[in-house]
């Protein structure tokens, strides 16, 4: 009896430690593969991106990183609408039917009360196609005369608003 016991516990043991030894085989084959990734690791392999991948100048999926960018990318957006707000508030329309424009330094007074990236925001903004300006970078008391045009309007603002509340409720 104990003999057949023993062939028994001992044909168990080693399937029980069969599939622990592929677990582990496993586990280790992966952090290769990790470790391939990782920069800090001494079998690091770079990786070449076209610069047309969608992976290319972004963070790995699902990482702090991306939720940092993600939350970044956020913040500059409220950003923008906050100055498409100003702008609408502050500026003025020189006949019905026309777009609302301020100057710079008038707008340059105003906004930097609100946020200290004033040029920057104007210059992103401008890149998604909210307002419009002559130049590439505008600079204190030399562009003050420059006239910022809002093309992000009305409704369209008040949608936009609403569209970036709803994505970012915690904001």
């Amino acid at each position: 009896k104990s003999r057949v016991f023993n062939l028994i516990k001992s044909i168990i043991m080693s399937i029980s430690d069969k599939s622990l030894f592929d677990k582990f085989k496993e586990m280790e084959q992966n952090q290769a593969i990790r470790s391939k990734d990782n920069v800090y690791s001494k079998d690091f392999e770079p990786k070449k991106l076209d610069k047309d991948s969608s992976e290319y100048g972004r963070p790995k999926p699902g990482t702090l990183t991306e939720q940092r960018a993600k939350k970044a990318a956020a913040h500059v957006h409220r950003e923008m609408l906050t100055l498409c707000e100003v702008l609408e508030d502050y500026g003025k329309k020189d006949k019905e039917g026309e777009p609302t424009r301020i100057t710079f330094g008038r707008l340059f007074t105003i906004y930097v009360n609100i946020s200290d990236k004033v040029v920057g925001t104007l210059l992103r903004a401008r890149k998604h196609k909210m307002v419009d300006f002559e130049g590439e970078m505008l600079f204190q008391k030399r562009d003050d005369h420059v006239v910022i045009t809002l093309l992000l309007e009305g409704t369209e603002l008040k949608e936009a608003i609403r569209a970036h509340a709803a994505a970012n409720p915690k904001d």
